[in-house]
């Protein structure tokens, strides 16, 4: 392994400073093996002053440091030895990349940028790696476990919301790991925070009756909810899905979605019925958004009137056209297993804190329940 500094001549007259590895080496940030690396370093091909000389020395001495820097970093990877120089790398700029390399993939990264607003509430805008270690992620924890939500300070951050941002920080820090800005991963030896069962806030049919009679003014947000309640989507999946996903098997006679499900980031093929494509109106181009517009501040804040004026309160969550989806398919009698399946959930177990059993099968279930009986 070895690299050399040199010089591209552009066309300004100047310089451009590069360092030109052999073989090519990772680069963890582009997730992708590089020759060059460009320092953003430029000198004057024909320095005319002393001010140009000195320029010139100046920034050849800052990338022959940087040059070495890397040089040693090398070294000590091609022997197996952790390079302390990793631990000052910024973590915000790692996450930021990391983050930004998910959008890319087309997952919705709104958990991971609120991991890190949390983690700044807590340590503020300086954080190198040489701070991240065991007792820092239990400490972590316990402040995600007793702060206050960032939307409102009157309201504490609830336990689900505190294991979903934590889980995100984790995945970071772990990637971190793998690409050796850590010398351990510190998450196996810290216990996540456990999700706790919560009551749901299902829609029953008296108030979505009083929903559909109560007109919004706001097209894009009715007809996605419209779909979520009739396919059970989350709203991350419902803002990425484009008229190529969606698919007709000629065989079973049905249409279904094949995505990447952003939220668990798997393969997703998801049948729907003919009410929920009718609802999509006229197919666009294949690789166009069907819902071009949806935005979620805007959709929180309509929800938020729709629900007041139909008189539905504390209910106005798009995720809980999801919750109504579920519940439903459950009260109609059908299996948990499908149910799971149509959730796009890993495990059964989910669905089962997911969807609870409705009121109306528990009545059906107790009058079950009779004995001939002399008195």
């Amino acid at each position: 392994m070895r690299g050399t500094l040199r010089k591209k001549p552009l066309k300004n007259g100047r310089l451009s400073l590069y360092i030109d590895y052999y073989p090519s080496v990772w680069n963890p940030h582009t997730k992708q093996y590089t020759r060059r690396e460009f320092l953003n370093l430029y000198i004057h091909a024909n320095p005319v002053s002393s001010l140009e000389v000195q320029e010139n020395k100046l920034f050849m001495e800052i990338a022959e440091k940087i040059y070495l820097k890397r040089m040693k970093a090398l070294m000590l990877d091609a022997n197996g030895i952790f390079n302390k120089d990793a631990l000052e790398a910024d973590f915000y700029l790692y996450a930021l990349n990391f983050i930004r390399g998910k959008q890319k993939e087309k997952v919705d990264t709104n958990h991971y940028e609120t991991a890190v607003k949390y983690l700044k509430k807590w340590v503020g805008d300086f954080l190198p790696f040489r701070h991240i270690d065991e007792e820092f992620m239990k400490k972590f924890k316990f402040f995600l476990l007793s702060t206050e939500s960032l939307k409102s300070a009157s309201i504490k951050l609830n336990q689900n919301s505190a294991a979903s941002y934590y889980d995100k920080f984790a995945l970071i820090v772990q990637t971190a790991f793998l690409d050796k800005y850590l010398p351990e991963d510190y998450t196996l030896r810290v216990p996540r925070i456990s999700n706790v069962d919560s009551p749901r806030d299902i829609i029953d049919d008296e108030e979505l009756r009083l929903l559909m009679e109560t007109l919004i003014d706001d097209d894009t947000v009715f007809r996605s909810s419209l779909f979520a309640l009739l396919t059970g989507f989350r709203f991350s999946a419902i803002k990425i899905i484009k008229w190529g996903d969606l698919h007709h098997s000629a065989s079973l006679d049905s249409w279904y979605f094949h995505i990447i499900d952003p939220k668990p980031e798997r393969s997703f093929k998801h049948y729907i019925s003919q009410q929920a494509v009718n609802i999509l109106g006229k197919p666009g181009e294949k690789d166009a958004l069907i819902f071009p517009d949806l935005n979620y501040h805007r959709t929180r804040s309509k929800l938020k009137d729709w629900f007041a004026r139909a008189g539905v309160h504390d209910k106005a969550k798009f995720h809980n056209w999801r919750h109504r989806y579920a519940t439903d398919l459950i009260e109609k009698g059908e299996d948990i297993y499908i149910v799971s399946k149509m959730l796009n959930h890993k495990h059964v177990k989910t669905t089962q804190i997911y969807a609870q059993v409705p009121d109306t099968n528990k009545v059906k279930a107790a009058a079950k329940a009779r004995y001939n009986m002399k008195n």
